[in-house]
């Protein structure tokens, strides 16, 4: 066994030096930098994530700068990701660790994983990468070529047994190496669906494709039952063109700027200006929007109308803070700017 996993990983680090990515935060090994990228695409797809990864270092290049943000700021460099706690528990992440002395992403397993939003698949991710530390990083993609490596069961509530397999084959001498090319290989040949197994470098080595059992693993999980939830969701403007938007109303987006909503409520007969969509994890969300247009003294009333902080935007100002998709949903239609 010891003999072919040695064979199993040199056969994959070979294949990832000439197959991998030129991505944007591969460039260099800078700790923050890597750090930022694994939260950034955590339940997000590549793609979006390489076009915010260039915006967000332009606007804030380092850990300090990160820090010294205001949280407005970072969630507006965010802006398309969705998963809006991540960005916001990574500022108070970077603050804490400039609060402590440091300028740079801790280099111990434990200081990592007492910050926010580091989780334990992070924390190698960012040691193993940046600082060569030998931690082995299991996310969905590595679980999905464990699976099928080995036709393993669903992990856990402790990950296991896919923890200690990931374990068992790190390459020690080159671990940010060896991770990545797991993940690359769950994201570009062994896919979820439809995987090239004819491509991949480590068929020889599969369980599951020499015994043509791929698509029994991973084994699917139990989808959960979607909620569909009514919403009314008006957009509230003065005569000067400002839009009124609230913060901290809405339950499921309680950081984020939006409309005013009522949840459980429908149109009730009256005509919409415009009716969507809108998902948030295995919430279905039907909205009906409105438009109204107010003058001084309804929208002073209506400033007041509850405990959630409300505020005037300008036009120009609505392209300058963190955009959930559920607002740029919702000004679209307006005519705003998106």
């Amino acid at each position: 066994m010891r003999r072919e996993n040695a064979a199993l990983r040199r056969t994959l680090l070979r294949w990832y030096e000439t197959a991998r990515r030129a991505l944007p935060w591969r460039r260099n090994r800078d700790p923050y930098r890597v750090w930022v990228a694994e939260v950034m695409l955590q339940q997000t797809r590549i793609e979006a994530v390489t076009r915010a990864y260039e915006r967000f270092m332009r606007a804030l290049p380092t850990l300090t700068a990160l820090a010294a943000a205001d949280v407005d700021d970072v969630l507006a460099q965010w802006s398309g990701l969705g998963y809006y706690s991540r960005a916001r528990a990574l500022h108070r992440a970077a603050k804490m660790v400039v609060a402590g002395g440091a300028q740079q992403f801790p280099r111990d397993y434990d200081g990592a994983r007492s910050l926010p939003g580091v989780g334990s698949y992070t924390a190698a991710a960012v040691l193993s990468i940046a600082y060569g530390q030998a931690y082995a990083a299991v996310d969905g993609n590595v679980v999905r070529v464990l699976s099928r490596l080995a036709c393993l069961r669903r992990p856990d509530t402790k990950g296991e047994p896919h923890r200690s397999l990931a374990d068992e084959l790190l390459d020690r001498r080159r671990p940010g190496d060896w991770n990545q090319a797991l993940m690359e290989l769950g994201e570009t040949i062994c896919l979820p669906k439809a995987p090239r197994c004819n491509e991949c470098p480590l068929r020889r080595y599969c369980r599951a494709f020499v015994e043509q059992r791929v698509h029994l693993h991973p084994p699917p999980k139990p989808r959960r039952k979607v909620e569909k939830i009514e919403l009314t969701m008006t957009l509230i403007r003065d005569r000067a063109g400002r839009v009124l938007l609230e913060r901290g109303a809405f339950p499921y987006l309680p950081h984020m700027w939006l409309p005013a909503i009522e949840i459980g409520v429908a149109a009730n007969g009256v005509q919409p200006q415009a009716k969507f969509r809108h998902a948030i994890l295995h919430r279905d969300f039907r909205v009906s929007l409105f438009d109204r247009v107010i003058g001084a003294a309804e929208l002073k009333r209506v400033q007041r109308a509850n405990d959630a902080q409300r505020r005037l935007f300008r036009p120009a100002d609505l392209r300058r803070i963190g955009r959930s998709s559920l607002l740029s949903k919702a000004l679209k239609p307006a005519g705003k700017p998106t």
